[in-house]
């Protein structure tokens, strides 16, 4: 029923079929086409274009981690936050990008044994702590516009639920470890050596890890960028009514602004991984079916994953006001000057000349609730607003301003206005 080639191997199995393991491969040659290693050239392209991602983005959040280490005033919750991110995609671009290209320029599985188990294991537990340190910087900033102070992430907490990220990120990628098994297969002309997955298992699992890298970041993401904006919005009907919310619409302005950038950036960068799997599992078993558009898709998705990885201290880091103040007075990155050229920074930094246009008010009065002691007043759109079902808070007491008594209605004058945004 299935002839033989001459010297081939049967043309009914495949090198991705269980039942090869049990054939005497060394009477055939490699059935797959042999290339041993990629062209220079190739090489060259895509190192030049990894160390590019990679060196940018090590140096950006290095910056992230060096501000919040040199600058005591900014060790706050949602900065310790926004310095996990930063240690984290630091990290991944440190280790990962470099075993994706030892895999994508040869032909056999170089890393061998340890490769296998830990290659697979360590960039999971990178991506789904990334992803984990996304989702609770998105949940800080709708706690901070939306809810209660009482449901925001404390500065006791935040340390907790950055462990407890890291802890089920590992747990999580332990299949890596255990389903996963480097072999050899010796042919006629060639020793195969690959990196050989538990189809049953790690088939589901894919999914699984597609749903937790993918799917659950930008879901939250735009669930609690769509409820600040949302908020913003009521806030700036209810204070156009009564003749104010200049300032809220401006902060509205900004929060458009940096949900935009999130989440051009989350799909651009996460959604060709998604096509990749959906592909990977639904592939024909065929010999050389993983060469030519598939291979090419491989290294774009996985490539856009470490770029997200450099995008997010721009998005999370260089956007926020006080970073860029801190940018430009801590010893070592003062000299930079990184917070006033950043162009990011340039479309989001408040222009003091829109101020001028309600100088003819003396006082904006605000209505707010009993004002809480050790807050700071918003900034960037971490902690741009605090919206309180029917009020509106704009000003809060500040740091060495400790009160106990109930205030409804706090002046807030045009020159606190700058620190808003």
């Amino acid at each position: 029923m299935f002839g033989l080639e001459s010297n081939q191997i049967p043309r009914y199995l495949s090198n991705w079929t269980e039942e090869c393991f049990d054939l005497d491969t060394s009477q055939y040659p490699f059935p797959n086409t042999l290339w041993i290693i990629k062209p220079p050239r190739e090489i060259l392209i895509k190192s030049l274009a990894m160390v590019i991602v990679g060196v940018i983005g090590i140096i950006l959040n290095s910056i992230i981690l060096i501000i919040l280490v040199k600058n005591r005033w900014l060790w706050s919750a949602s900065n310790f936050l926004i310095g996990n991110m930063a240690a984290v995609d630091m990290l991944t671009l440190l280790f990962c990008p470099w075993f994706m290209l030892v895999r994508d320029f040869y032909q056999n599985y170089v890393l061998r044994n340890f490769g296998c188990r830990f290659e697979g294991f360590l960039q999971a537990s990178l991506l789904l702590a990334s992803v984990g340190s996304i989702m609770l910087v998105s949940y800080d900033r709708l706690a901070a516009a939306c809810l209660t102070s009482e449901a925001r992430i404390t500065k006791a907490s935040a340390p907790k639920l950055i462990v407890i990220t890291w802890f089920f990120s590992m747990a999580l990628s332990l299949p890596w470890i255990i389903k996963r098994e480097y072999k050899e297969r010796q042919w006629q002309n060639f020793l195969e050596m690959y990196c050989a997955e538990d189809i049953t298992f790690l088939g589901i699992y894919w999914h699984f890890l597609l749903i937790l890298l993918v799917w659950l970041p930008m879901g939250i993401m735009i669930v609690c960028y769509g409820g600040i904006i949302w908020r913003l919005e009521c806030g700036v009907r209810e204070l156009s009514s009564r003749g104010a919310g200049k300032v809220v619409t401006k902060a509205r302005g900004k929060a458009m602004r940096v949900t935009a950038m999130v989440l051009m950036a989350s799909t651009l960068c996460r959604l060709p991984y998604t096509v990749l799997i959906y592909w990977r599992n639904n592939m024909a078993k065929e010999i050389n079916a993983v060469e030519g558009a598939y291979e090419i898709l491989w290294f774009v998705a996985s490539y856009l994953m470490y770029v997200d990885c450099a995008l997010n201290p721009l998005i999370y880091g260089f956007t926020n006001v006080r970073f860029r103040r801190a940018m430009d007075r801590t010893p070592g990155l003062s000299c930079f000057r990184f917070g006033t050229w950043c162009c990011i920074c340039t479309l989001v930094a408040r222009k003091t000349e829109d101020l001028d246009k309600i100088k003819h008010v003396n006082n904006i009065y605000i209505i707010e609730t009993t004002p809480r002691p050790n807050k700071k007043l918003s900034n960037a759109v971490k902690n741009f607003l605090h919206i309180h079902k029917q009020t509106l808070e704009l000003s809060v007491q500040k740091m060495d301003e400790l009160t106990t008594k109930p205030t409804k209605i706090t002046p807030l004058k045009i020159e606190q206005c700058n620190d808003i945004i």
